[in-house]
């Protein structure tokens, strides 16, 4: 397990995802200069695990991330337009964000992860005020998604603002690498396929009060702790 706080006591996440070429180890340590000292970074990256994880692509906004950086703090230290800025040398797209973590992502310092990090973009479901929207996420929503899936790292990212198009938030689960092309390792339940149907259908109800399915895009990366 990581120093990384454990539990769900919320914190405050800089995102930047990218849709082209991902960044540099290099561009990444000199744009990671100009802002406070985060308490953790992690980056992730479409490769080989991405293609494994194919069945649980989806697409339907035409805009998937090939990459994400993200930085950790324990207050609201970044200033808005520096966060842009950096994002924009790195040719990436900035989104600030107050997260939680039901399950920390455990991975030490410049550790890689066995598995996938499932990263889902979302837009809220229609209608769900601001109030809502965390309540539901944050507190109701969380145990589900937890109970149903064989997630060993799981981290919320209510989105506060957005220097592109606006998500309202940003999920990143960590999943064994048997998970990739497998409905039963996926939903923690053998070779229960009574079971696993169940838990799909839980975790839909559970995320349609959330977000909006068809607005929603899910991409398998590879996840590198790089503090």
């Amino acid at each position: 397990m990581s120093d990384e706080a454990s539990g769900e006591s919320e914190c405050y996440r800089l995102l930047v995802l990218f849709y082209g070429v991902p960044p540099s180890r290099e561009q990444i340590d000199n744009a990671r200069a100009l802002l406070p000292a985060a308490r953790v970074t992690h980056f992730a990256k479409c490769d080989a695990h991405s293609e494994r994880a194919s069945m649980w692509t989806r697409n339907p906004t035409g805009r998937l991330p090939t990459s994400r950086l993200a930085l950790e703090y324990d207050s609201d230290s970044v200033q808005w337009d520096v966060a842009v800025e950096v994002a924009h040398k790195l040719s990436g797209e900035a989104h600030w964000c107050v997260g939680t973590s039901p399950i920390p992502h455990p991975l030490g310092s410049n550790e890689t992860f066995a598995g996938t990090l499932q990263l889902c973009s979302f837009e809220r479901a229609g209608g769900l005020p601001d109030d809502a929207l965390r309540r539901i996420w944050f507190h109701e929503h969380a145990s589900v998604a937890v109970e149903t899936q064989n997630n060993v790292g799981y981290r919320q990212n209510l989105v506060m603002r957005s220097s592109h198009d606006r998500l309202d938030g940003i999920v990143e689960e960590l999943f064994p690498i048997e998970a990739a092309d497998s409905l039963t390792d996926f939903f923690a339940d053998g070779d229960d396929q009574e079971k696993m149907m169940a838990h799909i259908h839980r975790l839909t109800q559970s995320s349609e009060r959330v977000l909006n399915l068809e607005k929603s895009s899910v991409i398998h990366m590879t996840e590198q702790r790089i503090d």
